[in-house]
């Protein structure tokens, strides 16, 4: 999959912002938005009592698609 910050200059979209607008809210009590990095490229999540780093789109597609 390619990076967020990639498509989003590729298709004029603004994945990267919306992923932003979506942190502090849990996605069906699952998975909690904490970061998204500097260049939109990968998500902090919490899931459980675990922090994980994951690609953005992944995150993008969980809660925002």
């Amino acid at each position: 999959m390619i990076n967020l910050s990639v498509s989003d200059k590729y298709d004029g979209s603004s994945k990267v912002s919306e992923l932003r607008a979506e942190i502090g809210n849990d996605h069906h009590g699952d998975c909690l938005l904490m970061s998204v990095s500097k260049d939109g490229n990968r998500s902090i999540v919490l899931k459980g009592n675990k922090k994980v780093s994951e690609p953005s789109w992944l995150t993008w597609n969980r809660m925002c698609s």
